[in-house]
């Protein structure tokens, strides 16, 4: 047996230990689920196929019959146990991108270079929305972060305490970016955290498993749109269970 199929192994006997999660107490969190990620006419995709032509479709397919009818699946079954959903949506504040972190700049130069323009979607412009098949209803928050990790850049940790939430399914784009970042800084904060697989991609699939591996080691579960649709769907709202 190698070292990974130990982990392997490992990670699965761990698995087998109950989590508690409190339906009444769980919120949907969609990370950068925007236009920007989701469509291949943005500046995101564009600066990946002028490197290496082709590099985006398969992202760009799974993107679309994969994590978006499956985010849609999850809001469903949220909205229809009455439980919060939150979105968080990745973009600078300012026109000169002054107020990002220095790697995103780095990917902006890039873009630039390659490009002649800015790479990075600014707050509230159209690409920086919710991409349409799975956009916020009425009163369902959406909050501009500037930084991978939602909690490090908005005020999202307080605004969930605040309404008694405990725990997070994780959805969004990408895995090993945004959506596992926004996982794992909520885990640090003593959030019950579930990734959902399937309503998530990376340009590769092999990046895809590495990050919710990663994530699954220590974090928190790493569960099906299916899987979690039947936990929330087949428990009272107030009653613990077990993911």
């Amino acid at each position: 047996m190698t070292d990974h199929e130990k982990i392997q192994e490992l990670i699965r006997l761990k698995d087998q230990a109950p989590i508690s999660i409190d339906p009444a107490k769980c919120a949907l969190l969609v990370v950068d689920t925007q236009r920007y990620f989701a469509r291949p006419d943005y500046p995101f995709a564009q600066v990946f196929e002028s490197l290496v032509p082709g590099a985006t479709e398969g992202y760009f397919e799974r993107v679309k019959s994969t994590v978006l009818p499956n985010i849609k699946l999850l809001q469903e079954c949220f909205r229809a146990q009455d439980l919060p959903i939150m979105f968080v949506s990745f973009g600078s504040y300012l026109e000169d991108a002054r107020d990002l972190p220095a790697w995103i700049k780095d990917f902006d130069e890039l873009g630039m270079n390659l490009l002649g323009r800015h790479t990075y979607p600014v707050a509230n412009d159209e690409s920086w929305q919710v991409e349409d098949s799975v956009a916020p209803l009425p009163g369902e928050l959406v909050l501009s972060k500037n930084t991978s990790g939602p909690l490090n850049s908005t005020k999202l940790d307080q605004i969930l305490h605040n309404a008694g939430i405990n725990s997070l399914v994780v959805c969004g784009l990408t895995t090993a970016v945004c959506v596992t970042q926004a996982a794992r800084e909520a885990a640090d904060r003593s959030f019950r955290v579930i990734v959902a697989e399937d309503a998530c991609t990376e340009m590769s699939e092999e990046m895809h498993r590495a990050a919710l591996f990663t994530f699954s080691y220590v974090f928190g579960r790493v569960r099906s749109t299916e899987e979690v649709v039947k936990l929330f769907a087949t428990s009272p709202s107030a009653q613990q269970v077990n993911a």
